[in-house]
């Protein structure tokens, strides 16, 4: 039996490049339209011109997850290499990037073992669940290994965002207009985590110091966590995120803690400066 391929797309960050560059991972392209410019999906796009991107439109830039057809494209040409093919993506509950990738797994029934799994988070998220994946299938996990493996970690994975701009919860949908207006004028930071793939608002906070405490607080609820990773962007500053990076890894030492800079589909849902941390809680030990 042919091993396990692993199929996900561009709003991945991995903690590492390294198993990406052991086992062969396919990345579905996801786009970023604005008003007069598409880009690709890319978290090795410098801050400054994703913010850049984001400011030169006056209407919010969404992001294009790849066709039913585009997958249907991979999958095919995959089935000539593997009978066994996992296709992990972002939320589906922030884009339709798995009824995508669902809709092209069922012109296959019967004659590949397809499954698509809903991470229910992103970036970095993603990107812990899919390398995962890959070390199981480098160790010659089945498919159904492979699956139970990764169906294991998602609800282990948890996430906090804060948000100056209130303007993108009220394009996705998560407060009113009226509401992002008064608290822009106010000068408030919304708190933010993910349940369930959707993005929530918590809390409000007044200033930038008070929310990276919240971020402190929320990983210090956790007793057991098996990595540490923050999502930054251009507008927080070097002290900012050096704070925050030696607070967290005080609560817990041992634990690996990452630094990465989120993409352009990101952005569309938390915008482009925002700052954020994802947390990998420990496997119960039961022996």
């Amino acid at each position: 039996m042919s091993k396990v391929h692993i199929v996900t797309d561009s709003s991945i960050c991995l903690p590492t490049r390294h198993p990406a560059y052991r086992f062969p991972v396919t990345i579905a392209p996801i786009r970023i339209s604005g008003d007069l410019q598409t880009i690709e999906d890319d978290s090795d796009l410098p801050p400054a011109e994703l913010a850049a991107f984001f400011d030169s439109c006056d209407t919010f830039p969404s992001a294009n997850p790849p066709s039913a057809e585009t997958f249907r494209r991979i999958y095919e040409n995959l089935r000539q290499e593997t009978d066994q093919i996992l296709s992990i993506h972002s939320s589906g509950a922030m884009c339709s990037i798995v009824a995508e990738a669902e809709k092209a797994s069922q012109h296959y029934l019967g004659r590949s073992s397809i499954q698509v799994i809903d991470s229910k988070t992103l970036s970095i998220g993603l990107g812990l669940i899919v390398q995962a994946a890959v070390e199981a299938a480098e160790r010659n996990r089945n498919l159904e290994d492979c699956v139970r493996i990764v169906r294991g970690m998602i609800p282990r994975v948890y996430a906090v965002f804060f948000l100056e701009d209130l303007s993108y919860l009220d394009q996705n949908g998560m407060i009113t207009r009226s509401q992002a207006i008064l608290g822009n004028m106010l000068g408030i930071i919304a708190f933010l985590t993910m349940e369930d793939g959707q993005i929530i608002p918590m809390e409000k906070v007044r200033s930038r110091p008070r929310a990276i405490e919240k971020m402190v607080e929320f990983v210090s609820e956790f007793s057991t966590v098996q990595h540490i990773a923050i999502l930054k962007n251009g507008a927080a500053s070097r002290d900012e995120v050096t704070q925050l990076s030696d607070r967290l890894q005080s609560l817990h030492p041992t634990t690996p803690l990452t630094l990465h800079t989120y993409g352009p589909s990101t952005a569309t849902c938390i915008g482009p400066r925002s700052l954020g941390v994802i947390v990998l809680e420990a496997e119960e030990d039961f022996s």
